[in-house]
């Protein structure tokens, strides 16, 4: 279970500087920027589920 919280923590850090990246790049209501914030959105519900069954 450890090995897989590490992969998701790993992964919201890896999109969320995508996410500011883009934001950066194209400003925040470029499509590309929001289908990353749905998906770092997504990953941290996942990770919010988790925490609340421990």
């Amino acid at each position: 279970m450890e090995l897989s919280l590490d992969y998701l923590l790993s992964d919201i850090e890896k999109t969320r500087l995508e996410m500011i990246d883009l934001a950066e790049q194209y400003g925040y209501c470029n499509p590309n920027v929001v289908q990353c914030s749905q998906k770092l959105d997504t990953l941290l519900n996942v990770y919010d589920t988790i925490q609340l069954k421990h």
